[in-house]
């Protein structure tokens, strides 16, 4: 009886650290991903609540919960530096491959594992069930997929994050393939009393190739305990300087609308609903800070659509502010190829002007400009991250004036 009202506690503990769990997330930030975890939790609540109501609860119950997995998830996700995604799938191999937190504005990849260090060590020496993956499996899937879906043109990190520690060796070999790894780093436990055949002499073996290497293991017993703050990956040291002006960013740029001349109604409710935007949130201040100390590039594609459109509907001063912007760029030819080109499918926000200018701007490695939301949103849909600077859409607006109504500034 004893045994089972202590199993009873155990589980209103496990049920009570799940609703507290679920009510910190709800002071988060929005993050995409964030209600999937929390339904995974209320559905592992849930299934406690269950075994409650029934009284019988037995040890298997309290071990097997997913519930320990999620927690960690939050707790690595509370330490985290501009998260972005949490359980993001990705597309990987005719299947997916989920990432339990995507964060330093999307440089990093962060896996997190609540499993015991000694019983990860064994799995990754072949002694797990049949067709269980390793942590090392699970590290050459991460980096392999991480490396077809590139932020600011170079892989994620890969961060394996260890919730109850792992083990020298294991952490060695896993820095070594390039996973950057976070957690208590302990050495090999005796295996004498682990009853897997030859354990100890497998671990032995392992241990002997690992010190048989260039670094030593003592390296790595450093840090333990280390602030996760500390070990979260930074973004980009280098700032990418090429930034590659979309036709929606001209547009903006010299737009009467921009500079100065917001105080209408126009007959067109876009154009006035624009007005309305601009005089909260003006947009030339931001595309100027972001364009300091950088080099611009128009592809030839904008460029012409860009001209085309001024042509037909800029006013004087438009002109002449365009004129001035275009002195100030560099007009590339069209590159035409690259994953924009040949995975997204037309349709839709998806249109060929568009793919063009921004797949010029990926083969360029730069940062698109542009004000195209639909289209960064449309190619997200499938499976394509453009690396992209998005601003408020602002149209040209001189000739419109004079049939608007001028308002006074309130």
């Amino acid at each position: 009886m004893e045994e089972k009202a202590e199993l009873l506690r155990c589980l209103e503990e496990k049920i009570d650290s799940g609703k507290a769990t679920i009510d910190r997330l709800k002071l988060m930030g929005k993050i995409d991903g964030i209600e999937k975890l929390m339904r995974k939790i209320q559905q592992e609540i849930r299934f406690l609540e269950k075994v409650q109501s029934t009284g019988n609860v037995k040890k298997e119950h309290l071990q097997s919960t997913n519930l320990i997995h999620l927690n960690a998830i939050v707790a690595r996700l509370f330490c985290t530096n501009e998260p972005t995604n949490v359980m993001k799938p990705f597309k990987y191999q005719k299947s997916r491959l989920e990432v339990d937190i995507v964060c330093n504005g999307g440089a990093s990849w962060v896996k997190v594992i609540a499993r015991n260090a000694r019983a990860l060590t064994l799995i990754s020496m072949g002694d797990g069930e049949y067709g269980q993956k390793s942590v090392l499996d699970q590290a050459s899937s991460y980096l392999q997929c991480a490396k077809c879906y590139p932020h600011l043109y170079r892989p994620p990190d890969v961060v394996f994050h260890f919730a109850y520690g792992i083990e020298i060796p294991l952490a060695t070999r896993l820095e070594r393939m390039g996973v950057i790894v976070e957690g208590d780093k302990m050495r090999c436990e005796d295996t004498k009393n682990v009853d897997i055949h030859d354990s100890e002499d497998k671990c032995s073996t392992w241990m002997y190739s690992l010190e048989s290497t260039e670094e030593p293991l003592e390296e790595y017993e450093e840090g333990v305990n280390s602030d996760l703050d500390i070990l979260n990956t930074s973004s980009l040291k280098t700032e990418i300087k090429l930034l590659n002006l979309d036709v929606s960013t001209l547009l903006a740029y010299v737009t009467n609308m921009t500079n100065g001349y917001d105080y209408f109604v126009y007959r067109e409710p876009l154009l006035t609903q624009q007005a309305e935007m601009e005089r909260k949130h003006p947009v030339k201040p931001v595309l100027e800070n972001f364009f300091r100390g950088k080099e611009l590039i128009v592809s030839q594609t904008a460029y012409d659509n860009f001209m085309n459109i001024v042509d037909v509907i800029g006013g004087p001063k438009e002109i002449l502010r365009a004129k001035e912007l275009l002195n100030k760029v560099q007009i590339v030819d069209d590159i035409p190829t690259g994953r924009i080109m040949e995975k997204l499918s037309l349709g839709g926000k998806i249109k060929d002007r568009s793919r063009l200018v921004f797949a010029t701007g990926e083969n360029m490695k730069s940062i698109t400009v542009s004000a195209n939301e639909g289209f960064v949103r449309a190619a997200r849909m499938q499976g394509i991250e453009c690396t992209v600077f998005l601003h408020e859409p602002r149209s040209l607006s001189e000739i419109k004036e004079g049939y608007a109504t001028k308002i006074s500034p309130s």
